[in-house]
């Protein structure tokens, strides 16, 4: 209970700061060292980027439109304000391959969104492999998970940051990271999961070159909510040889609505085999 209150206050902290942040951008503009991203640019909608940060320049077409969609981006989004009227509400949509924003238009003019995130946005072709830290350890987070399926997808708000929507069985994530010693090492994934939602069987593998390496199976656990993400030790994997690998989660049995929601999987070198 209390960390589900802890993660409760500290989701309503992030949305105050977020809001309280923004109502001062009215007439920002673009900073000058921000340097064009042609792949995110369309008709009506020129961006830029500036290390944790993403603008967008929308024309009076667009803006009147009320809605810009842009490719899917490796980065967890902190804030995402229209800077000439930062009282207005943007939702973000995300999609399994790109990500929608919209908005309630406030009069014929251009509109400028700014968008912030946790790291630096990058396409999923430039997001680099997980690599391990000083004491072995490899933290693989949302952002950098790759989908498949219908409907799986990388949710990038706030208050979310997750692999979500795991509700059909075929759907499938992973994951590349790098081991830098053999040995068996113990696997966490910070996860959530509505009330009356766990139990579902799923199995998580390590692989090289498409030869299975290791595996574990694993259940579900109840967080009573999608958004209250706790702590699920799933097991040990041992692995023969360093390299890169693929970690891929991969549903067995989907027991009620969805699979669950995965913010973030910690792989820890063990000192000796459990």
């Amino acid at each position: 209970m209390l960390k589900n209150n802890l993660y409760s206050l500290l989701t309503v902290t992030s949305a105050f700061v977020a809001l309280t942040a923004c109502t001062s951008l009215a007439g920002e503009t673009v900073p000058e060292d921000a340097k064009s991203w042609p792949e995110l640019s369309t008709d009506g909608v020129h961006a830029h980027v500036g290390e944790n940060t993403l603008w967008l320049q929308v024309d009076k077409v667009a803006s009147q439109a009320g809605r810009v969609v842009i490719p899917r981006l490796c980065a967890s989004i902190r804030s995402v304000v229209w800077c000439q009227h930062p009282d207005v509400l943007v939702n973000v949509a995300p999609e399994p391959n790109e990500w929608i924003f919209s908005w309630k238009p406030q009069g014929d003019e251009d509109a400028l969104l700014k968008i912030r995130f946790d790291t630096q946005p990058l396409l999923p072709v430039d997001c680099p492999i997980a690599t391990p830290n000083g004491d072995g350890s490899v933290m693989l987070h949302a952002y950098q998970a790759s989908t498949f399926g219908e409907k799986l997808r990388f949710e990038p708000q706030w208050y979310k940051n997750t692999v979500g929507y795991w509700a059909v069985a075929t759907d499938y994530a992973t994951w590349k990271l790098k081991l830098d010693a053999p040995g068996t090492y113990s696997v966490a994934v910070l996860q959530g999961c509505g009330s009356g939602q766990g139990g579902s069987d799923a199995k998580l593998t390590l692989s090289q070159t498409d030869k299975v390496e290791a595996e574990v199976a694993f259940q579900t656990i109840d967080t009573g909510h999608f958004q209250n993400f706790r702590w699920n030790h799933l097991g040990f994997v041992t692995v023969t040889t360093a390299g890169e690998y693929e970690l891929r989660i991969t549903p067995v049995r989907i027991a009620k609505g969805a699979l669950f929601d995965v913010r973030t999987i910690h792989l820890v070198k063990q000192a000796t085999a459990p």
